[in-house]
């Protein structure tokens, strides 16, 4: 028979749940700090953070070591490299000790509260896979971007319907996502394709078919953008990755495929315009070196093919291109993420050199308030970690 003791404690890790957060790396000395202190800074305590170091070359582990906490722990490994993630991910996942699994790739970072208001959902035993919304932000820590879009109407979702989109487009990113383990597990743990340099996108549409996947309509991550670069190569290569899903639905039971109503046009047309976005950051990056032929040329070619949205930026950028001028002042009016020169990183256009909101922005956050019924307190907390890395050279 159980002693009150007994009951409290099994009581009290029913309630509070350990959470093992699995935190990739690789080369992320100038960001790992941040991330760790993102983790330290939660309001709910009771989680594992397994950094798993995949052979990085610079001062990551240094880094790291700096951290006197025995809820860290850090596991480097010889180099995998990306197209061998699922065995990068699982090592850490079959380490862990918890009853939930939160993703953290080591350049990105948490809000203090994402812990705790999460964990909360998983009272609902149907749910095997929370998300939320993410922010934007660049190498020196700045949110360059907002994620506006409401979640709300995922809730009340059918699992086809949620299924359906999710073949269409992954609409979760890992920074935001958290896990019920042994659902995980049941899977075969993270899952990657042959073809496809990640594991999220794998694992998340076979985890659609074990549960439900609940929203929480709240900024859970920050997603760090790095550098833009486009090449041929990596055209290819994300062309072969947008076929996973379409894998995934050709194998599904006949009677779930009709129920599911999946139709190859829309994922055409979203993954068309995926790369036309890409082809158009491209055309920025030529405007900015000064190769105006070259982005002449590929904001013609833009021009018609693309939708409404890449068509006037393609009109814009012809027209930037023939009176020799860059894109970016675009980005400041629109207060959409300015290439920062020719190196493809990117600065904020919502806050000023003084770290003021920027006047564009503000009257950006007026038509939130009065066109979209939003409240901007929702959506302007600042990223909350200290601009320096504690522990840089």
């Amino acid at each position: 028979m159980e002693s009150l003791k007994q009951k409290l404690t099994k009581n009290q890790s029913i309630k509070y749940p350990l959470v093992s957060i699995i935190t990739p790396t690789y080369n992320h000395e100038k960001f790992i700090g941040t991330c760790i202190e993102s983790v330290l800074k939660q309001t709910y305590q009771n989680w594992e953070m397994i950094i798993i170091d995949d052979g990085s070359t610079d001062r990551t582990g240094v880094v790291v070591a700096k951290y006197n906490d025995n809820r860290i722990k850090y596991i480097k490994q010889e180099n995998l490299g990306i197209w061998k993630l699922k065995d990068t991910y699982n090592k850490a996942l079959h380490r862990s000790k918890g009853d939930l699994v939160a993703i953290l790739e080591g350049d990105d970072a948490w809000p203090s509260f994402k812990l705790e208001e999460q964990v909360k959902i998983f009272e609902n035993h149907n749910v095997v896979l929370s998300w939320g919304r993410k922010n934007t932000i660049n190498d020196k820590n700045e949110i360059i971007s907002l994620d506006i879009q409401s979640l709300k109407r995922f809730i009340n979702m059918s699992r086809e319907e949620i299924i359906r989109k999710l073949i269409v487009e992954n609409f979760m990113q890992p920074c935001t996502v958290m896990i019920d383990k042994n659902v995980l597990l049941s899977i075969g743990g993270f899952l990657q394709d042959e073809n496809a340099p990640y594991v999220d996108y794998t694992t998340f549409l076979e985890l659609s078919l074990k549960g439900r996947f609940y929203p929480l309509d709240r900024v859970l991550g920050y997603w760090r953008k790095h550098k833009s670069q486009v090449t041929t190569k990596q055209e290819t290569e994300v062309n072969k990755a947008f076929m996973v899903s379409v894998d995934f639905y050709e194998k599904l039971d006949p009677s779930l495929k009709d129920s599911i109503k999946f139709n190859i046009d829309d994922k055409l047309i979203f993954y068309e315009n995926k790369l036309n976005d890409q082809i158009a950051v491209s055309a920025r990056v030529s405007l900015i070196e000064g190769d105006w032929s070259e982005a002449l040329s590929q904001y013609k070619s833009l021009f018609w093919k693309g939708n409404f949205s890449i068509k006037l930026q393609s009109f814009i950028g012809i027209i930037c291109a023939i009176c020799r001028k860059d894109f970016e002042w675009v980005a400041v009016i629109t207060c959409k993420p300015k290439l920062r020169g020719a190196s493809g990183e990117w600065d904020t256009t919502l806050y000023d050199k003084n770290n003021n909101l920027s006047l564009f922005f503000k009257i950006q956050i007026f038509a939130f308030k009065v066109f979209l019924r939003l409240d901007p307190n929702e959506y302007l907390h600042r990223f909350p970690i200290s601009l320096e890395n504690p522990y840089k050279k």
